[in-house]
């Protein structure tokens, strides 16, 4: 009797923690739990000598070169003085381990545990101080190179794939859909008009929206974790989700926006200039990231249900698509 097909299987606890206990100097493990699902799973993981973040990559969404690409990343950031949650070899120095699972083979990756605390930023000094570390970690990231391939942030992956992910959820509604179509040709034409004229372009993080993702600690020391969504694409991207976040998580107050985003800016200026025309692309990069959320979601349905995403969630992502008056 053949086993039926799965798309996604979470490891036991238990087992990852005996698997870590063999493979890692990590001392004895008091605990371990399951901390999060998201676009990977991540243990929790405390031992009689330290704590740490043991994470399971998907098999549908990151190959071995992304991975690879990934831990070459944080490597060489903190060997620069960039402070980021770097992944801790096993005992035979290897990074990665392959689990090999029903739907294919699952890496895992220990890392070191980020000291502080996750806090939304709401407040002008925390915004500079992360602007400020991003500003680092650009400059830093300038000077990378990496033998892995890893997919870009590009029109195809910030786009064209987002369109034809949401495309079957929006069948009952192709007047809508083809509204998402013909902004997304616009936005496409803005950012090769700013292209023309110089857009800053390099190793992004890919997910800086300042609520997590960071940890603050009350030395003054933040450090940076899950670079999952990282890659080769524009600055104005990258810089652009913290502006995004701002946005919501203000209630949409102008002032307070504009106060959070500026003291983001000066942080990230005193360490590494961006042009005009770079900030100038950022509300169109802010839309463009809203449709990759948008079709992220129903990416992810199939492992979270689709009762989230009903018409309710498909109308509010629309209003605010027609309500962008710059694009």
């Amino acid at each position: 009797m053949s086993l039926f097909p799965v798309t996604y299987s979470l490891l036991s606890k238990q087992a990852v923690g005996l698997h870590i206990q063999h493979h890692y100097e990590v001392g004895s493990i008091v605990k371990i739990q399951y901390f999060l699902r998201g676009m990977n799973d991540t243990y929790e993981v405390e031992t009689d000598v330290d704590k740490y973040i043991f994470r399971i990559y998907r098999a549908d969404r990151r190959s071995l070169s992304d991975i690879e690409f990934e831990m070459e990343l944080l490597r060489f950031l903190g060997a620069n003085g960039i402070s980021v949650s770097e992944p801790i070899p096993g005992k035979d120095g290897a990074y990665l381990r392959g689990f090999d699972v029903m739907e294919g083979i699952r890496y895992g990756v220990l890392f070191q545990y980020a000291e502080g605390h996750e806090r939304p930023i709401l407040a002008a000094a925390d915004s500079y101080r992360f602007g400020e570390s991003i500003g680092h970690m650009h400059k830093a990231a300038d000077h990378f190179e990496s033998r892995h391939a890893r997919e870009q942030l590009d029109m195809e992956f910030l786009i064209d794939r987002p369109l034809s992910i949401i495309r079957p959820y929006m069948e009952h509604r192709l007047t809508d859909y083809n509204y998402l179509g013909e902004l997304a040709t616009q936005l496409k034409k803005r950012i090769s008009e700013f292209e023309v004229k110089g857009l800053d372009w390099g190793v992004c993080h890919g997910d800086l929206h300042g609520n997590t993702n960071a940890a603050f600690a009350e030395d003054g020391k933040l450090t940076h974790y899950d670079f999952d969504l990282c890659g080769y694409g524009w600055r104005a991207y990258d810089i652009a989700e913290f502006r995004l976040a701002r946005e919501i998580h203000s209630g949409h107050d102008p002032e307070e926006v504009e106060g959070l985003w500026g003291a983001f800016l000066r942080g990230y200026g005193s360490v590494r200039s961006l042009s005009e025309n770079d900030l100038a692309a950022v509300p169109f990069f802010v839309a463009i990231r809203q449709l990759w959320l948008f079709g992220l979601c129903f990416q992810d349905s199939e492992f979270v249900g689709i009762a989230d995403f009903d018409e309710g969630f498909i109308d509010s992502k629309m209003q605010h698509f027609k309500s962008l008056d710059y694009v």
